[in-house]
């Protein structure tokens, strides 16, 4: 790279980089090589499980593939997980992004039951506030900002355990 920077060849520098398990991975070269400049999404902080970017396994979660093209089970834990958000972190937003229109309704659908169960909740579905919550899917969340986003994958092993490698717009 050296050598190449002395013939004056274009250059083009990282700016961004994703390191899910440790910052330090990163660190030395963002400070050696980028001039601390390198942006890197936030990581999970030992300390604390809720800060960071993690991945949350539903082992029962099975994708209904040709048919509704819905994986309930991950729909379930995605409002579970907003719920037990609300009770956690009731002054931050919070949006949730699904990779289809057909989960994104599954958890829409979930949320509505959820809702006429536990009432109480009601000021989080809000649509007037400042950044009020939301679900949508992968086509129609654009520049939308939140200060912790769920993403909902949907994709999975079918009811025969098997994982096909179609995964529609992604």
């Amino acid at each position: 790279l050296d050598e190449c920077a002395t013939l004056q060849l274009p250059q083009r520098r990282l700016l961004w980089h994703y390191r899910s398990l440790d910052e330090a991975l990163i660190a030395f070269s963002n400070y050696h090589f980028y001039d601390n400049a390198l942006s890197t999404f936030p990581t999970q902080d030992p300390s604390d499980e809720d800060l960071g970017v993690r991945f949350v396994y539903v082992p029962d979660g099975i994708y209904d593939r040709g048919k509704s093209r819905r994986n309930p089970a991950e729909a379930r834990k995605i409002v579970e997980s907003v719920f037990d958000h609300f009770d956690k972190y009731p002054e931050q937003s919070l949006g949730v992004v699904a990779l289809s229109v057909a989960q994104q309704e599954c958890i829409l659908e979930e949320i509505e039951r959820r809702r006429r169960e536990t009432p109480a909740y009601e000021k989080f579905f809000d649509s007037g506030g400042k950044e009020p919550f939301f679900v949508k899917n992968l086509e129609s969340v654009q520049g939308d900002e939140r200060d912790v986003m769920f993403l909902g994958i949907g994709y999975g092993k079918d009811i025969s355990g098997r994982l096909s490698l179609n995964f529609g717009p992604v």
